[in-house]
């Protein structure tokens, strides 16, 4: 079968490493102009996958008329289209092996949204939804200024510009990077997959092991310093993705010298290549 795609964003952080590396054919429009869009141009695709949001969305509490997923699902609820929703970590209680089926227990009021997007979603689709529980996507397109909140990669980036990095003694999260999660959305594309993955590297990774690595083509010394005030990266709340579904979904398994590898290209553009 002859896959398209219909990404709906162009300046997100995703939306713009993927136009740079999927390998399916695709087409991308604002979520102003997919609004505009007729059945008759829709039809031309078997995917669409939002990587647009609100700013009022993830800020706020709930509300429909800023829940983009929600909107979307709603304006191709009658064709025949698969629909990529891009959801978080951040709905799970906090833990290690998270599974699909684990604990839900959003937090803030973006993972609260994401939630009921998710389920709304599920209510108007029916089956024909692709769901992604997303762990820290890692990429040098995440450093902007056209974002809804700071990344890990802006906080990294803004301490070492100090000549400084964090010490995360013991402290583990799960990430991925933008390379491998492209990868991975080729693959569950190809296949037609449906459902809801954790998409994660399903693995510990240590912040101050992924710090080094990020770090390793700064010629600057830096000083290794404890936390004086709140940062995105001063969250001692450790966790971890449980990917098996995915994995047996795809085969396709990614291992921490991937990601290794993967930082240190991201570690040379910043520091060697600029």
């Amino acid at each position: 079968m002859r896959y398209k795609i219909l990404i709906i964003g162009k300046k997100s952080f995703l939306a713009k490493s993927l136009k740079k590396n999927i390998s399916i054919p695709y087409e991308s429009v604002s979520f102003e102009d997919f609004l505009k869009k007729k059945n008759k141009y829709l039809k031309k695709f078997t995917h669409i996958i939002n990587l647009t949001s609100n700013s009022k969305f993830v800020i706020n509490k709930y509300n429909s008329k800023y829940d983009h997923d929600f909107i979307i699902a709603d304006r191709i609820k009658k064709l025949d289209l698969v629909f990529i929703l891009i959801s978080t970590r951040k709905i799970y209680k906090i833990k290690t092996n998270i599974k699909e089926t684990d604990k839900l227990e959003p937090k803030c009021n973006y993972s609260k949204n994401k939630l009921l997007a998710e389920k709304k979603t599920m209510n108007i689709i029916k089956s024909n939804y692709l769901i992604l529980r997303l762990s820290n996507i890692l990429g040098l397109e995440s450093i902007s200024k056209r974002k809804l909140h700071n990344t890990f990669m802006d906080s990294f980036l803004e301490s070492v510009n100090k000549n400084i990095i964090y010490k995360n003694p013991g402290i583990f999260k799960d990430f991925l990077s933008v390379s491998m999660f492209v990868k991975i959305l080729n693959k569950l594309i190809r296949l037609n997959s449906k459902g809801v993955y954790n998409v994660s590297l399903g693995k510990k990774v240590y912040l101050d092991k992924i710090l080094n690595w990020l770090n390793y083509y700064n010629t600057n010394k830096v000083k290794r310093v404890k936390f004086k005030k709140k940062n995105i990266l001063d969250n001692q709340d450790s966790f971890f993705l449980n990917n098996n579904k995915l994995n047996k979904e795809i085969n396709l398994n990614f291992d921490l010298k991937r990601l290794e590898v993967d930082c240190k290209k991201i570690s040379k553009k910043i520091f060697h290549e600029k």
